[in-house]
């Protein structure tokens, strides 16, 4: 199975304050070489971009119930028709909340899981290769 990747680009609100929102552009990215983790970056400044990597289980998780107890922390909002999602992600360097459309993000995820079911993410991992470059290094 041989693909690029499976990319989302939307825009999310960074919740700085009761009543401060700032939209910041958020990428979500998929890769079967990492076939049980989700890529989540956005930008704080153009030259200033947050990367996490997470469980995609967590992500599918969180579309539907509160879901994470450490450092990333996924929540439902609101009625299914409307459905935003938060995204807590904490650190020792700093906290950020970002809240975005779930159904861009739940519609994201079906396609990661068309590509490589549950279950079956083992079988897009190459552990030779894997193996073989940790005996090298």
């Amino acid at each position: 199975m041989d693909f690029p990747g499976l990319e989302l680009k939307i825009r999310m609100s960074l919740v700085a304050g009761p009543d401060s929102r700032v939209f910041v552009p958020v990428r979500l990215y998929y890769m079967n070489t990492d076939p049980y983790a989700v890529q989540f970056s956005f930008d704080v400044t153009p030259d200033d971009v947050v990367r996490w990597t997470f469980a995609r289980e967590l992500l599918d998780q969180g579309l539907t119930a509160p879901a994470g107890t450490g450092d990333v922390k996924i929540t439902p909002i609101g009625p299914h028709q409307n459905r935003r999602l938060s995204i807590e992600l904490e650190s020792p360097h700093g906290y950020a909340r970002l809240e975005g459309p779930a159904a861009s993000i739940e519609t994201w995820l079906a396609k990661t899981f068309e590509i490589v079911p549950v279950g079956r993410e083992s079988e897009s991992v190459d552990i030779d290769s894997l193996l073989n470059k940790l005996l090298t290094h």
